[in-house]
């Protein structure tokens, strides 16, 4: 059992909204950041952090994907990465996985435990996460990540971390709004043996980025090593 973590001094200042998103049918309560702006000066390393606090059309295509899977994730270790708000590690341990969150930013895990509590989810693990220093050395069943491969200089550190926390016979599971970029990771993992299946499915906007469409296009990646 990882020891647990302490409460973030900065979490009173954060200018929280309360949203139902739906998933599978289940409303799921979770307390986020909305305006991107207004999270930036509730604590001095926002400006390093500026949107783990916000939850992405990335995010709730995940937490569906994993609904849909159902019963069988029970009894499974699950590890999500750059947890942000953590909807997708919540749906997961609601469906009897064992969840492990982490994060670089201990206010986005502050938040993940805020809204377990709204929840009432409760048995999930949490630790501070460096990609490019990562120790854990926890593996898992299952990897899951939302919106986390948006920067390419994180790519090949990426890479390691999944390569040395995934179980024999596990999957990897990401979800991303088609950013052209995420083409280098792939060609990356593709390069060291990853096999790969991708698919899309069309997500109602969730942010104010996104609010002028219609639906944004996530891409679903499943990605295991022979």
């Amino acid at each position: 059992m990882l020891p647990p973590l302490a409460d973030h001094p900065d979490f009173t200042r954060l200018p929280l909204e309360r949203f139902a998103y739906d998933v599978a049918g289940h409303p799921w309560d979770m307390d986020v950041v909305r305006d991107e702006a207004a999270q930036l000066g509730a604590t001095a390393d926002r400006d390093l952090y500026p949107f783990g606090l916000m939850i992405w059309e990335s995010a709730l295509a995940l937490a569906r994907v994993l609904a849909e899977r159902g019963t069988s994730l029970a009894g499974k270790s699950v590890l999500e990465l750059g947890c942000g708000v953590g909807l997708p590690g919540l749906v997961a341990q609601g469906l009897g996985a064992h969840v492990v969150q982490t994060d670089h930013d201990a206010l986005a895990l502050a938040l993940c435990r805020h809204n377990a509590g709204l929840n009432h989810i409760v048995g999930i693990e949490q630790f501070v996460g460096d990609w490019l220093a990562w120790t854990h050395p926890g593996r898992y069943d299952l990897i899951i990540g939302a919106d986390i491969i948006y920067d390419t200089a994180d790519y090949s550190h990426l890479e390691r971390v999944f390569r040395s926390s995934l179980a024999a016979g596990g999957e990897l599971l990401l979800t991303d709004p088609m950013r052209q970029q995420t083409i280098a990771l792939f060609t990356i993992m593709e390069d060291a043996g990853w096999q790969m299946t991708t698919t899309q499915r069309p997500i109602a906007p969730v942010t104010e980025s996104y609010a002028a469409l219609a639906s944004v296009l996530v891409q679903v990646v499943s990605a295991r090593l022979p």
